[in-house]
């Protein structure tokens, strides 16, 4: 059997020596705070970019949703109706006036949407026309309360036609 090396006293426990110095713990690479520096900088980019194409998406959006400039002078001469409509409910003006500024609203709202001077066109011409077909049927209506005496036409039902003929305007 072997003889051990140095014979140790039962209960006895060696211990190493002791290093000449304090080792410090590793220092991390410059390596790992450029790596983390660029992860930040590409994170920051992807969320301005990511911004800034949903924005230029929405306003794309956004600009074709535009109402077109018929559909502008629709809503204002829809707007003009209603007024005429308001003013008459509310007893301010007759149904005779109503129809003849009814006429005037429409020979107006033909002129802004096609350009061409219908304010002292007969309804013959305005029918005959196929852009201006509709207007001369209304007009033509309104003629008889525009200038009888009395009329059996209400200017409610006047109204609702002019509505209808603005809304299919195209």
């Amino acid at each position: 059997m072997p003889v051990p090396e140095p014979l140790l006293a039962a209960g006895t426990v060696l211990a190493e020596p002791a290093p000449p110095e304090i080792i410090d713990p590793p220092q991390y690479s410059v390596a790992w705070l450029i790596l983390a520096a660029l992860c930040v900088i590409v994170v920051a980019a992807l969320i301005v970019g990511t911004l800034r194409i949903t924005r230029g998406i929405e306003r794309r959006i956004a600009y074709r949703a535009r109402p077109t400039d018929v559909d502008t002078l629709k809503a204002e001469f829809l707007r003009a109706v209603n007024d005429l409509a308001d003013r008459h409910e509310a007893g301010e003006l007759e149904a005779r006036e109503g129809h003849q500024e009814l006429t005037a609203i429409m020979r107006r709202f033909v002129r802004r949407t096609t350009g061409h001077d219908v304010t002292s066109q007969d309804v013959g011409t305005l029918r005959a026309d196929p852009r201006t077909r509709e207007v001369g049927e209304l007009i033509a209506a309104l003629y008889e309360p525009d200038f009888a005496a009395a009329s059996d036409t209400a200017l409610r039902d006047s109204v609702r036609r002019a509505r209808e003929v603005v809304r299919r305007w195209s």
